[in-house]
């Protein structure tokens, strides 16, 4: 059954002003990849340009699309117009410069259901893509039952996804307005009023759309537009874009895939720049406690290089440092791995790794921790990979 004919599980607004093409791809990616019964608000602002003959295309073709075309731009108060009508458990608010993911909303429900407590997640990860003029995100990482979130220290954008009884307690989106008199919605202000009734506010693990408005090719092409845009926000302003652009044009743009690990997705290194990595960026992550990318694959060409019998690793985490050795091993014809772990919680997710990547035969991971381990033969290669307390 097409997901467009059941009750909603997700009522998505999306807020359009202008860009007809953008909106386009948001709209044509959106529907091409949802998978969870919907319906979806497109919510015009008072556009000037054809996103009106886009809309009516769209709201011809899907009987759970619909439209609302306001008669003056009310900015981000816009969304609000909507809320009422939404019957989804979930509400998702979409600006119209998107790009949606295959997936997107099968994770988005999978963490809200792992995380009781969430109660805003973004669409986007904390660290920019190389294809982003945008800036790093600070957040910690928090999993449950294998899947990762990051909670946001501050607030997260407009596009995001909530828990409807939210709304029913009241929660509303309201407006900045600009030095120049546009009309933003007020971002900070949602999110504050999310965490102040106890709830969590996180960005995604990883994107799971393109932020195309925020793309160095975009802007470039759209200056003017954007130019306005910040000049509004006085809290950014056109020199802000203007440097900020100025600096995604000098980044090197690192190849952001795993030879070991193909299929996962691989963003820039979360870390903030320090004195001795003034760069951490130039590396790629899967996540923010996992080995670097290139950590891995210079762990295993070690492995295969130095031909080890019996190999010990502490602290597992979700296994992919056991995966990278695994397969090492495997290649090498010889060797086994033992691999420590004390949350439960990790181990599942390790083990269930070790098990697609076919080297369960060769590593074995233990629910233990490293101070009562005892190994069954001398270790011809050790990783410790513990808390940095326990190291110490």
């Amino acid at each position: 059954m097409h997901p467009n004919s059941q009750t909603p599980i997700i009522s998505t607004i999306l807020l359009n002003w202008n860009r007809a093409d953008l909106l386009e791809k948001t709209l044509e990616s959106y529907l091409s990849t949802i998978r969870t019964p919907f319906e979806l608000f497109i919510i015009d602002n008072a556009s000037t340009d054809t996103s009106r003959d886009v809309i009516n295309r769209i709201t011809e073709q899907y009987p759970n699309v619909s439209a609302i075309f306001l008669p003056e731009n009310q900015g981000g108060k816009a969304f609000n117009v909507a809320l009422p009508l939404c019957r989804g458990r979930f509400i998702h608010f979409s600006e119209n410069d998107l790009e949606y993911l295959p997936g997107w909303d099968a994770y988005v429900l999978r963490a809200f259901e792992d995380f009781p407590k969430l109660g805003q997640l973004s669409l986007f990860a904390p660290v920019p893509t190389d294809e982003e003029v945008w800036e790093l995100k600070p957040a910690s990482l928090k999993h449950r039952n294998g899947t990762i979130i990051y909670e946001a220290h501050q607030n997260v954008g407009t596009s995001s996804v909530i828990r409807a009884e939210l709304v029913a307690r009241g929660l509303r989106f309201d407006n900045i307005v600009g030095d120049n008199g546009v009309l933003f919605p007020n971002d900070g202000k949602f999110s504050y009023d999310i965490k102040q009734q106890g709830y969590l506010v996180a960005w995604s693990h990883h994107y799971l759309v393109n932020n195309l408005g925020h793309y160095g090719e975009e802007i470039e092409n759209r200056l003017n537009y954007y130019r306005q845009t910040y000049d509004g926000k006085n809290w950014l302003k056109v020199e802000k874009l203007q440097r900020r652009f100025e600096e995604w044009k000098q980044k090197p743009r690192p190849q952001r895939r795993s030879v070991l690990f193909p299929d996962d997705p691989v963003l820039p290194e979360k870390s903030e720049p320090t004195r001795e990595c003034p760069e951490p960026q130039l590396w790629s992550m899967f996540d923010g406690w996992t080995a670097e990318v290139e950590t891995l694959e210079f762990l295993y060409s070690l492995v295969r290089l130095v031909k080890p019998r019996y190999v010990v690793e502490t602290g597992t985490w979700h296994g992919f440092t056991a995966t990278a050795i695994g397969q090492a091993l495997k290649r090498n014809g010889r060797g086994r791995l033992v691999s420590l772990e004390i949350d439960a919680d990790s181990v599942a997710v390790a083990r269930k790794r070790v098990q697609q990547h076919g080297v369960a035969d060769v590593v074995t991971v233990l629910e233990q921790s490293s101070l009562t381990f005892t190994p069954e033969e001398p270790i011809d290669f050790l990783l410790l990979d513990s808390a940095l307390e326990i190291r110490e």
